[in-house]
């Protein structure tokens, strides 16, 4: 299904539109969601989960459909959605080299941790497809495996208040040194459990339903009462009890978009993007202030992409803030933002992974991946949920 813009105002918007949708389509395959088109020619949970936003709304449900069951072929036994389905060793692929046979990796691929965000956002997809197509029939034949899901986040809490803990590149910044209970997991597991009592009740199984909602509200309660400074939410508190006080875009604006915050919080985390210029790029930052040396993974200094997650410039984020500002209101700033990121998609030719100082990263050892379609997706979303295009 292909879906245009409507109004002539929009033009920028209007070829970056297109442009995304073509570069998302691309990436559709008979297994799911592909990543990008050169080392990330996989399935990769995140990536696929957020691209699958974009598919939806532009009605490819069956791309999504695949791609869930296919992650679901591979979950672990304890519950365990798998990060990848393809080349277990990114190396290889980064190389060049393909898997045969798909094989799953199950933990980042520093191999410290296992990835923290994951089954929520696969729980978050199950429901915004239901939701979509209304598959009882696929809800109903993997309901088991999608609550096994669930309970893998929540077998993630070791001290039992209702929040997930992880270790260290555990996160989509994968390359950054958080350890403990980190916002971004946390925002998205509460937006996980929030879809999971949704998905209880739309096959009336209300006794889980209820249970859920409980426990909706249980993490809600705790991610304000641990991570909520008076001005915004906090980055991470390590293992040792010590608060890191960094704002990290990710969980504030998904705060925001999952309804982790109210009007008033929301408002507080929009004044100190604004104050700090955060969105003044052409997207929106990923840190303030940047985050210590110390904290990045020691072989992208010596690689020179330190900065990967610490001052490059993501284009999917600049997509949330938008959505997240255009949800409180701020239509204007909200169009802006997105007119900035749809240049950018245009003055390079299409959608790609990372940039620096708006412009694709090219690097010795790495260049930024062409045909990304977690940021095609994103932004596909972000112009529908905006009322850019047709509905």
């Amino acid at each position: 299904m292909s879906t245009h813009i409507t109004t002539t105002s929009n033009s920028i918007i209007e070829q970056a539109y297109e442009m995304a949708l073509t570069t998302l389509k691309d990436r559709y395959t008979a297994g799911g969601i592909y990543a990008g088109k050169n080392q990330f020619s996989d399935i990769w949970i995140r990536d696929s989960c957020y691209a699958a936003l974009g598919a939806l709304s532009v009605g490819d449900v069956e791309v999504v459909k695949t791609n869930l069951e296919t992650l679901l072929a591979y979950q672990n036994e304890d519950g365990q959605v798998p990060l990848r389905v393809g080349q277990k060793w990114f190396l290889l692929k980064y190389l060049g080299v393909d898997s045969k046979t798909p094989q799953a990796r199950y933990t980042e691929d520093k191999g410290v941790s296992v990835p923290a965000d994951g089954n929520s956002l696969f729980i978050t997809i199950v429901e915004r497809y239901i939701q979509a197509t209304n598959d009882r029939a696929f809800l109903v034949r993997h309901f088991d495996r999608v609550k096994k899901a669930m309970e893998w986040n929540f077998a993630q809490d070791s001290n039992r208040d209702t929040l997930m803990e992880e270790g260290h590149y555990a996160g989509w910044a994968d390359s950054l040194k958080k350890a403990g209970t980190v916002l971004y997991t946390n925002v998205l597991h509460f937006k996980a459990v929030k879809s999971f009592a949704i998905l209880c009740h739309y096959i009336g199984r209300e006794a889980e339903a209820k249970h859920y909602d409980y426990l909706a509200d249980c993490v809600q309660s705790a991610l304000n009462r641990t991570f909520w400074n008076g001005s915004y939410y906090i980055d991470w508190i390590s293992p040792n009890g010590k608060r890191q006080d960094y704002f990290s875009t990710d969980g504030n604006v998904f705060a925001i978009v999952f309804g982790v915050a109210d009007r008033a919080q929301s408002l507080k985390i929009q004044a100190y993007i604004k104050d700090h210029q955060l969105d003044q790029g052409f997207s929106t930052q990923t840190v303030h202030p940047p985050y210590k040396r110390s904290l990045v993974y020691s072989l992208f200094h010596f690689v020179n992409i330190h900065d990967y997650h610490n001052g490059l410039e993501w284009l999917w984020l600049g997509c949330v803030d938008a959505v997240s500002k255009s949800m409180l209101g701020m239509n204007a700033q909200a169009k802006q933002l997105l007119e900035r990121i749809a240049q950018k998609i245009v003055d390079h030719g299409g959608v790609y992974e990372v940039y620096d100082g708006g412009n694709p990263v090219k690097r010795l050892f790495y260049k930024s991946e062409h045909w990304f379609a977690w940021s095609a997706g994103m932004f596909v979303w972000a112009c529908h949920e905006l009322g850019m295009v047709p509905k």
